[in-house]
């Protein structure tokens, strides 16, 4: 697979849409424990001990837009410091979850993804199951009946996180998460983050033969963990989801349905995004100072197919 990382900018608030701005469906961070937050494109598989696979998908060669996975957490955090998070100079937390507006830029740190494996366990090994409450990921089986998950999927994955005991619920990163969207004749609410909690839990960071852990111990803990796409060269029309077929032809090789909602209003944020070593505007003279931002809900995907 082609792991290239994307070299750009991208737009993803806006302050047009502040006053309309609805209150998020975020769990409220928990007292204690882990609270794993994963926002954008990516796929929840459900496996058939009730584990979770979460998969990311990176940049595809073939495709007209990147997505670049990272994660992100509250800079001099246990967290970050255990994972190895850095500061990104020019990088906006709000950019990826408008829950942080309002935070300094300098609040929060990042690590790139790629082609990582995280494992995220609760401390009660023999507790596998994830009690699955996130209604708002798009019901792939209802959108696309009869079609199951690709077996290639670990080609189609730029980083993969194994989920395991803990709790998944709906959660929100972006204004439009929440509304009702239609793929075709299937109508749902859409969102585009999930929230995983553990009372107790141990993430593992692994690549190319080297892992960081940390151990929440009960502490509370918080940590993102993003697959963001990027700027587009053509303007975007924040009701229909036209990024959306990644999922359709890279998770299921279905033909794409478009979601679509009539009072999606997008939003604008500008920031480098984090793990591209350079810009559009580096990269052509300033063009990308006028270049349509992106707008879209990038939402995740739920599969009932048991791997």
């Amino acid at each position: 697979m082609n792991r290239r990382h994307f070299l750009g900018q991208i737009a993803l608030g806006s302050a047009a849409v502040a006053t309309t701005f609805r209150t998020p469906l975020s769990a409220s961070p928990s007292k204690s424990g882990l609270t794993v937050k994963f926002v954008g494109m990516m796929g929840y598989i459900e496996r058939t001990d009730k584990s979770m696979l979460v998969a990311l998908p990176g940049h595809q060669a073939m495709h007209h837009l990147s997505h670049v996975p990272f994660l992100m957490a509250r800079a001099g955090s246990p967290i970050a410091k255990a994972l190895g998070l850095k500061p990104m100079a020019g990088v906006v937390a709000e950019a990826f979850d408008a829950d942080l507006a309002g935070n300094r830029s300098d609040a929060f740190v990042y690590r790139c993804l790629d082609a990582t494996d995280i494992e995220i366990a609760g401390s009660n090994r023999s507790a596998v199951e994830v009690d699955n409450q996130a209604s708002h990921l798009a019901q792939m089986h209802l959108i696309a009946p009869g079609k199951r998950l690709r077996g290639n999927l670990l080609r189609w994955a730029n980083t993969t996180v194994s989920l395991k005991g803990g709790t998944l619920v709906n959660a929100a990163a972006h204004p439009d998460a929440g509304k009702t969207w239609s793929f075709g004749s299937h109508k749902q609410p859409l969102s585009d983050a999930a929230a995983f909690h553990a009372s107790d839990a141990t993430i593992r960071v692994g690549v190319a033969g080297a892992v960081d852990t940390f151990a929440a111990d009960g502490a509370s803990s918080e940590l993102w963990v993003v697959s963001a796409a990027g700027a587009r060269s053509e303007a975007s029309d924040p009701r229909r989801l036209d990024h959306g077929d990644v999922v359709f032809e890279y998770l299921n090789d279905s033909k794409p349905v478009v979601a679509y909602c009539a009072e999606a209003e997008g939003r604008m944020v500008a920031t480098d995004l984090p793990c591209a070593p350079g810009t559009l505007a580096s990269r052509s003279g300033g063009a990308a100072a006028i270049a349509p931002p992106f707008l879209e809900l990038c939402y995740g995907a739920f599969f009932r197919d048991a791997q």
